[in-house]
């Protein structure tokens, strides 16, 4: 089965929505790319938009792609808000994307469970992200998109997103694996005086990731035996390495063992997008394909 392979255009900092679509047509062509993913949410110096900014262009450039995936807007928003007026807000908006990637024909629409209830445990607090990804689902099943849960932000643990995804059972909602996100460890709030989380920390910017303690994949013991275990949820995967310190980097620039995306081998249908922060985003991009490809003999 062939490999659906693309980026996300959020990916090529400094260029206008036009530019980087203008680029990527040109990198679809020299290296057969199959798959590409939106930012909806407007941010400085990244190609991004907001929902209310789509037009005619955008989505005759998306008919190029098998796959096409929305980054729902997570940065300005809060839908777990304990404020009535921000949290209807918020939903209104996500839904409003939701609606406008499926009448632009994507696949998925991605998702950050990040939203603040500071007053809330944290046990009440998965109660509050259960309501509202039920919701998100309900409405994507409607507009027959399937909404898909990036393990970050609240939702960091990989245990907790399969548990979330296992638990609302519907066909409409998946995981979007972040491989980067998935090395990152878990430092508590200062407060608690997180003195060993810190130090293996530190440790990851020197050593490889030898220990497993905070990390997302714990509870698996390997990123491996998560895919291993759950990649019947996982619906695509996003792409970047990370060396201890920054993540969306280079394949290759970080520190990350690639090779447990063997597991996904055989009839895995998703899309391996990547989101790597591309400077010379040519060459950045052609270096960072080629050890991807390297990565899936």
């Amino acid at each position: 089965m062939k490999n659906k392979i693309g980026a996300s255009l959020g990916g090529f900092k400094g260029l206008s929505i036009e530019g980087a679509m203008n680029l990527y047509l040109k990198l679809s062509k020299d290296f057969n790319l199959s798959a590409v993913e939106i930012r909806f949410e407007k941010e400085r110096n990244r190609p991004s938009l907001w929902s209310w900014e789509i037009n005619s262009k955008l989505k005759d450039f998306l008919r190029n792609f098998e796959v096409k995936g929305a980054h729902l807007p997570f940065i300005y928003l809060n839908p777990i808000s304990q404020n009535p007026r921000i949290r209807e807000e918020s939903l209104k908006q996500l839904k409003e994307v939701i609606e406008k990637s499926a009448y632009l024909g994507m696949n998925y629409a991605v998702m950050h469970a990040r939203g603040f209830a500071l007053d809330l445990s944290f046990e009440e607090q998965v109660e509050e992200w259960i309501k509202v990804i039920e919701e998100l689902t309900d409405y994507s099943k409607e507009n027959s998109i399937i909404l898909t849960i990036e393990n970050a932000d609240f939702l960091w643990n990989l245990a907790d997103v399969s548990k979330l995804i296992k638990k609302i059972n519907s066909k409409w909602l998946k995981m979007t694996l972040d491989v980067g996100h998935a090395h990152v460890r878990k430092v508590p709030p200062l407060q608690r005086y997180p003195i060993k989380e810190l130090s293996l920390r530190v440790l990851d910017t020197f050593l490889p990731f030898f220990f497993k303690k905070n990390m997302p994949y714990e509870n698996y013991g390997s990123v491996k035996n998560f895919v291993k275990s759950e990649r019947d949820l996982i619906l695509n995967v996003h792409i970047h390495d990370y060396n201890g310190r920054r993540d969306h980097l280079i394949i290759g620039e970080g520190k990350i063992d690639f090779s447990f995306l063997s597991e996904l081998k055989g009839d895995f249908k998703g899309a391996y997008i990547f989101e790597v922060e591309f400077e010379n985003y040519y060459d950045d991009f052609r270096k960072n394909y080629e050890r991807f490809m390297e990565v899936l003999k």
